[in-house]
């Protein structure tokens, strides 16, 4: 009979291939793969349950000091092989000018977690419902403690021991559908993945993949042979299965069940096995998983690429603290962990969003690693517990021996195989390069040229000069990100170009583009240079004195756009009050002045004509600039060294709304009206969307597939 991994193998490749035939016509089979992961979680967390509280109460006080004290010297000592494997293969990164980078126009926000809760189960039944697996382990843990002092508990343990393998059964049933779960999951990953995600970071992700193939099939099962004396091959072969099941569904938790039982048979095959071994197996395995794994710890082989990819330098000063500080931190969430050491670093926080992505591709090796880890400290621990290691010079010298050149292999030949394939970053301004409008428009005409100062004031109603002329001649900031931008094609885009399109096509005219600066503002409106702006230009109090604005249609948040390491610096106010030598950049208006210098009067101000000088070097020595975080967004995507700061407690809000001819009535309620009906009809949020919170930068197109691009069965 065909093996489960065999099967699950099976399943994983002809997932693959439905997906790539079918791409994202297939994306919905993610469903039933969700469900699958659903099932294996289901007697997860009542299995640690009882198995922690059986496997305590039936030890006696001696022996669970004595597993407190092995166990984590074998932790231990899985750390430390760790961190040395992760820092050695970092080495293998190639010296190049990696001057690339990645962001994100809205870069999620990391998750934060409460501790307290996660930790300490106040109400145990909360953390069960909210899958707070350390809060249940504690809990466990001190009813599992309490039972070792208990003189009669013959009535209880045999309870825990049925649920036990009650629930080892449903667990096993539902591992049997892990071919048909794989085949969904595998078959909505590949039919909706882009190349060109994997292509950009493929140094991360093949020094990733080849240090988790070296680790597993030799660094810890060989470590485990080495300690134990169990035969290589049979380590590998005991958990062959669980380690697939592992790595095809990407979570490592659904095998904790299968981790148990396999160490146990590995026990018993070898004369190892006895009631306390098995009592500390049940302990171990569900402790272990709230500790750091090496699927974990890898991560900080992510954070030492960001900083390759940044061309940032690392001190052996810098590399220690990542070791100790990454490690502690990942006690709790990957997700507060991952920029908290990118911070340490001063690398970009952009970085972070690029980390989401690799997961889809590493986070099956990750797991199965994960699963690896809990194997490796379940046998040897184990065994540690009963003293039976064997450490034996001969077996531990040609394991360091093997391990020691199958890394320096590893390196250069991946220093090798990165310097033939790896490309030279593309130019900076290549990140805008592929920028288009959401929807094709028809061509307008776009001036390039900033027209000189003309006197004269155009008679009557501006709205109707424009129906009369057949033409609408918008205002706009070449520079002006994300709101109005020349690419490096010369193609004028932004969320305010395209409502420029709109209201021309609305008003059935030509359309036609000239830059403005805001000190020719008023006069360009009052001679007909320009009918109307269009640039998130803020709706201040004193830009009425040259022009008339329409009703507001967007509102920006003030925010303060910082290099990327300070921004905990900017975060707090009473922080930056006591600072020194502060000088704030505004651009143009003068109203922000009385506030700034009330709130921060230490502070210097300086005035810049374009948010752009102040990230090419024209900044006139300011060290942050007070810009809409919506606006600053875009340029933290354009500047990954800079990041966007907002107040910790709301901000100050601004009205964006389209300047007019100062004292032109009817245009201005005409332009007010036109945005209330695009509010109303969803056009404004569908832009929004768009341009300032990253629909700009995912893709649109179909993802490539069989059936779509080569044998064209569908458009």
């Amino acid at each position: 009979m065909m093996s489960l991994s065999s099967r699950i193998f099976i399943g994983l490749f002809t997932g693959i291939c439905t997906g790539l035939f079918f791409g994202e016509l297939v994306a919905d089979l993610k469903v039933l793969g969700d469900v699958f992961i659903k099932l294996l979680q289901i007697t997860v967390l009542p299995y640690i349950i009882v198995s922690l509280i059986a496997g305590f109460g039936r030890m006696e006080l001696s022996q669970a000091k004595r597993l407190a004290v092995r166990g984590s010297a074998v932790l231990l000592l899985i750390w430390v092989l760790a961190l040395l494997m992760i820092f050695i293969a970092a080495l293998a990164f190639p010296e190049l000018d990696t001057a690339s980078f990645f962001g994100s126009v809205a870069s999620p926000e990391p998750q934060q977690g409460n501790l307290i809760d996660l930790y300490l189960p106040s109400n145990v039944f909360y953390s069960l419902s909210n899958n707070m697996v350390p809060a249940v382990v504690f809990f466990s843990i001190l009813v599992g403690v309490a039972l070792i002092s208990v003189e009669d508990k013959s009535s209880v343990l045999p309870i825990f021991d049925g649920l036990a393998a009650a629930f080892s059964k449903i667990n096993a049933a539902f591992v049997q559908l892990t071919p048909f779960g794989i085949f969904a999951i595998a078959a909505a990953a590949a039919g909706t993945m882009t190349i060109e995600e994997l292509a950009r970071v493929q140094v991360y992700l093949v020094t990733y993949i080849s240090l988790a193939l070296l680790v597993t099939f030799w660094i810890f099962p060989g470590l485990v042979a080495a300690l134990s004396g169990i035969p290589y091959r049979k380590v590998l072969a005991t958990f062959k299965d669980t380690l697939v099941t592992a790595f095809a569904t990407g979570n490592q938790f659904v095998v904790l069940p299968q981790i148990a039982e396999n160490c146990k048979t590995l026990l018993k095959q070898h004369n190892m096995h006895s009631p306390q071994a098995d009592s500390a197996i049940d302990i171990i395995v569900p402790v272990s998983f709230n500790f750091p794994s090496l699927g974990k710890l890898l991560v900080i082989l992510f954070v030492l690429f960001a900083a390759w990819f940044n061309n940032v330098d690392l001190s052996i000063g810098d590399q220690l603290a990542l070791a100790f500080n990454g490690l502690f931190s990942l006690f709790g969430s990957i997700n507060v962990a991952v920029p908290y050491m990118l911070d340490s670093l001063r690398v970009p926080a952009d970085m972070f969003q690029l980390f989401l992505v690799t997961g889809i591709v590493v986070g099956r090796f990750g797991a199965m690693l994960a699963a690896l880890h809990i194997i490796v400290l379940s046998v040897i621990g184990t065994i540690a517990l009963s003293g039976g290691l064997k450490l034996k010079s001969r077996p531990i010298l040609t394991y360091c021996a093997i391990t020691t050149v199958s890394l320096f292999v590893l390196v250069i030949g991946l220093r090798g195989y990165f310097l033939v394939f790896v490309p030279e970053s593309p130019a900076r301004e290549a990140v805008l390069g592929d920028i288009h409008m959401m929807e094709k428009r028809d061509p307008a005409q776009v001036s390039h040229t900033l027209p000189q100062i003309d006197a004269r004031r155009l008679s009557g109603s501006r709205l109707d000069h424009i129906l009369e002329t057949g033409t609408l001649q918008v205002g706009y900031r070449p520079n002006n990100l994300p709101c109005s931008f020349l690419t490096p094609q010369d193609e004028l885009v932004g969320f305010d170009v395209e409502m420029a399109y709109i209201l021309a096509e609305d008003l059935n005219v030509n359309l036609t583009f000239v830059p403005f600066e805001f000190d020719r503002l008023g006069a360009m409106l009052s001679s007909g240079q320009i009918d109307m702006a269009m640039s998130c230009i803020a709706s201040l109090p004193d830009r009425h004195a040259y022009a008339s604005f329409s009703r507001s249609y967007l509102d920006l948040t003030l925010a303060f756009i910082v290099p990327d390491h300070e921004r905990n610096l900017f975060a707090d106010l009473e922080v930056l009050q006591d600072r020194d030598e502060l000088t704030i950049a505004l651009v143009s208006s003068h109203y922000f002045r009385p506030r700034i210098e009330r709130l921060l009067p230490r502070a210097k101000i300086v005035f810049l004509e374009a948010a752009e000088d102040f990230f090419n070097g024209q900044d006139k020595g300011a060290d942050t600039l007070l810009l809409s975080a919506e606006e600053g967004a875009a340029y933290a995507y354009r500047y990954p060294h800079y990041t966007v700061v907002k107040a910790r407690h709301g901000g100050i809000r601004t009205p964006a709304a389209y300047a007019v001819p100062k004292g032109d009535v009817e245009m201005t309620e005409f332009v007010g009206n036109w945005v209330d009906l695009k509010k109303k009809e969803g056009t404004v949020d569908e832009l929004y969307q768009y341009w300032m919170l990253g629909g700009v930068s995912r893709r649109t197109d179909p993802r490539w597939s069989i059936i779509r691009d080569v044998l064209h069965w569908i458009e």
